[in-house]
């Protein structure tokens, strides 16, 4: 296989319900699916054999947004929209990518505010519910 690397965007991350999800990609300098890995320590049983652990998969949203201070913004809606469980959609290139990425999240508040005539930034992570599908795109 020879190599191959893509740029991320011009892309979409779509966070809400299908007809009120709220587009973030307008806003976004930086985002990623995250996975983690956490092993169990086997057990150990009275004939000196161990019982395997178990293995459980993990994953995070994550990213950057500029901070707008309005209403329509990020930084409101993710503190009205405060612990829900979401749907997301994530497409990271929409003219190279030939897959997506869609689950469940659960919406944390981004920070408000920053250094003074700057324009800030707020750094998420947003815990995946359950398992993040990868999905064929047309």
């Amino acid at each position: 296989m020879a190599p191959k690397a893509h740029h991320l965007g011009p892309g979409t991350l779509k966070i809400g319900e299908t007809g009120t999800a709220s587009e973030w990609g307008a806003q976004i300098t930086a985002t990623k699916i995250a996975y983690s890995l956490n092993e169990e320590d086997p057990i150990p049983v009275l004939s000196g054999e161990e019982l395997d652990g178990e293995d459980t998969l993990t994953s995070e949203l994550s990213g950057t947004v500029l901070q707008s201070y309005d209403v329509a913004g990020l930084v409101y809606w993710s503190k009205a929209n405060a612990l829900k469980k979401l749907p997301f959609d994530f497409i990271p290139n929409n003219a190279e990518s030939e897959f997506g990425a869609r689950g469940v999240v659960k919406i944390v508040p981004l920070d408000l505010g920053g250094d003074v005539k700057k324009r800030n930034t707020a750094d998420f992570t947003l815990k995946c519910i359950g398992d993040v599908e990868y999905y064929d795109l047309p």
